[in-house]
């Protein structure tokens, strides 16, 4: 029996899946570190694609094994704190758990993809630069003084500030190494003749210019410009018994918290982009004209979310059944906006913890069980 050739529709719609699996797979796959954690960063062979990372990242891997460690830390910072920002929305970030495997919530072009890459660089620039300052690493250290005088002349610079700098060129280069391609290969090319080793060593990698590509590269930005632009002044009292009469003060990162509340103010306030073709050149721009250039601390989507309200393989959703609400609240968190109008069931439960507790000199703390009652409500 003689099987039929495909037609040319069918090749295309297979070559352009091809083309979506090949992209889609690939740019924060390395969020998948966190899976192991506990995995000693002693030797490079430990430097693989099985962890999330991609071929352009594994030389860097290789190279700073000192600092996987953090890289890895960057990766739970991550996941914490894009779950603790959404925790009261109908997206509540549990998608990101999947890594290596990409959900569709996080490859389509939305906001809550922006938000993803946009909160992974600024997470990786974070920990690498507040690794520099507790000398994890010999390839940085203290983070620059500022060379104009204290205003006040009530304190002076010093101190071991966050190296931001270097921390802002080592996520840059992590991060946009996932963004990069291998060129097809020519079948005339003059290194056809040569072995495959020769070859592969004069390959240079293209950077991609997709859509989603142009959206990653810009979003990852995005997270290391609001770093760039948090640093503030902090200062150590030195005197006697604490009287403060000689303040030091240098430049350092405020606590991860607070980069991740301003980037998911800049979540809400995304512009939807659209690629066009500028003087040979590919680029974002506005969907709506009176929007203006695309500044840089500003994320960008060009799919339009779902609402979450239900299961739906095709956009990622996991819908809100079950999630817990607060019918006392307002806003994201009620059990209406939770529930999307399905109704919510309220219910209780008890859990038992340590309460009254006493300290014991010497030395310990005994403290008695204690049952508590919660009045908890869940959608419907």
């Amino acid at each position: 029996m003689k099987m039929r050739p495909p037609n040319l529709s069918t090749l295309c719609r297979l070559l352009l899946v091809l083309l979506l699996c090949a992209e889609r797979c690939v740019a924060v796959k390395w969020l998948a570190l966190y899976r192991v954690r506990q995995r000693p960063w002693s030797k490079i062979r430990n430097c693989t694609k099985t962890i999330g990372l991609v071929s352009a990242q594994i030389p860097m891997c290789r190279d700073n094994l000192d600092l996987m460690d953090t890289v890895t830390e960057s990766t739970l910072l991550t996941i914490d704190s894009c779950q603790q920002q959404f925790s009261d929305r109908r997206w509540n970030c549990s998608s990101i758990l999947k890594v290596p495997r990409l959900p569709r919530d996080l490859m389509r072009g939305t906001r809550e993809q922006a938000f993803v890459y946009g909160i992974s660089s600024a997470a990786l620039v974070h920990s690498i630069s507040r690794a520099c300052s507790i000398g994890v690493t010999a390839k940085c250290g203290c983070g620059a003084l500022p060379k104009t005088p204290p205003d006040d002349g009530k304190f002076k610079w010093g101190g071991c500030g966050d190296d931001v700098r270097y921390g802002l060129e080592f996520g840059k280069l992590f991060t946009e190494a996932t963004l990069m391609s291998k060129p097809k290969p020519k079948k005339d090319s003059k290194d056809s003749a040569k072995s495959g080793k020769q070859a592969r060593s004069r390959v240079r990698l293209r950077i991609k210019t997709s859509k989603k590509a142009l959206m990653n590269r810009h979003n990852f930005q995005v997270g290391r410009v609001v770093i760039a632009s948090s640093l503030i002044r902090v200062c150590k009292c030195h005197g006697v018994s604490g009287s403060c009469s000689i303040r030091t003060c240098w430049m350092g990162l405020p606590s991860f918290h607070v980069i991740g509340k301003a980037l998911k103010d800049r979540y809400a306030l995304a512009v939807e982009v659209k690629r066009k073709r500028r003087k040979k050149k590919k680029e974002l721009v506005p969907i709506r004209a009176r929007v203006g250039k695309i500044k840089d601390d500003e994320l960008t989507y060009y799919e339009k979310s779902p609402d979450f309200c239900s299961p739906d393989a095709k956009t990622g959703s996991v819908g809100t059944e079950g999630r817990l609400c607060d019918p006392r609240t307002r806003g994201h968190g009620n059990c209406e906006a939770m529930c999307c109008g399905r109704g919510h069931i309220d219910f209780t439960m008890q859990i038992t913890e340590r309460c009254e507790c006493k300290y014991y000199w010497c030395c310990y703390v005994k403290c008695k069980k204690c049952v508590k009652t919660l009045n908890l409500s869940k959608c419907q």
